[in-house]
C-alpha cells in the first residue's frame, strides 16, 4: 500500500504524516502545492481549508498508526479533482470530501451492526449522509453552470398511416 500511496502524495504536491495527537506534518513538494489543490492563490485560505479537511475525520482516519484507514490524501486528491474555481466551491467541496468520508464511515459502521436497533441507526445516518451528497454534488452544479438547465423538447405528431423520421433531414438536393 505504500507505493499506491507515495505516487498518489507526489503527484499531488503534498504528504501529510502525524496524527491529531502528534500534530500533523505537512510536506509540500512546492511552495504552491495547497493553493493549486484548493483552487485559490490565498496560501491563508489553502492552509484554512487544509485544517478544515483534517477536522472531521477520526482519529483513525488521520494517523500513521492506521495507514489502511488514513483519508488525508484521499479527501486532497478528491478536492484538486473537483478543481474549486471560486470561495463557495472550495468551501462546498470541502464539504462534500468530509461528507464522503463520512458516508464510507456510516457504511462501515452499518455492516458491522450486531442488533436491529443498531441497523436502524446506522441507516438512518447512512441515508441521511447519502441524500446530503447528492444534494451537495446537484449545489456545486447548479453553482458552475448559474442554475441554469438545458432541455428540448420535441413534439411531433404523426397521423395515421404517416412516417416519423429521426434525425438530421436535408431537404433540396439532386434527385
Amino acid at each position: 500500500m505504500g507505493t499506491i500511496e507515495k505516487a498518489k502524495t507526489d503527484d499531488l504536491g503534498v504528504k501529510v504524516s502525524g496524527s491529531a495527537r502528534t500534530g500533523h506534518k505537512i510536506e509540500l513538494t512546492s511552495e504552491s502545492a495547497l493553493c493549486r489543490i484548493f483552487g485559490t492563490s490565498d496560501e491563508m485560505q489553502a492552509n484554512a481549508l487544509l485544517s478544515h479537511c483534517l477536522k472531521p475525520l477520526k482519529a483513525d482516519e488521520a494517523s500513521d498508526e492506521h495507514p489502511g484507514n488514513d483519508e488525508r490524501i484521499f479527501m486532497l486528491s478528491v478536492i484538486r479533482d473537483l478543481a474549486p474555481r471560486d470561495p463557495v466551491e472550495r468551501m462546498l467541496v470541502v464539504q462534500m470530501a468530509a461528507t464522503h468520508v463520512a458516508t464510507i464511515r456510516s457504511a462501515r459502521w452499518l455492516a458491522n451492526t450486531q442488533n436491529i436497533p443498531q441497523v436502524q441507526a446506522h441507516y438512518t445516518g447512512f441515508n441521511k449522509l447519502a441524500r446530503t451528497f447528492a444534494a451537495q454534488v446537484e449545489a456545486l452544479r447548479k453553482h458552475r453552470t448559474g442554475g441554469e438547465q438545458r432541455v428540448t423538447v420535441q413534439h411531433v405528431n404523426v397521423a395515421d398511416g404517416g412516417q416519423a423520421i429521426v434525425g438530421n433531414v436535408k431537404t433540396g438536393g439532386a434527385g
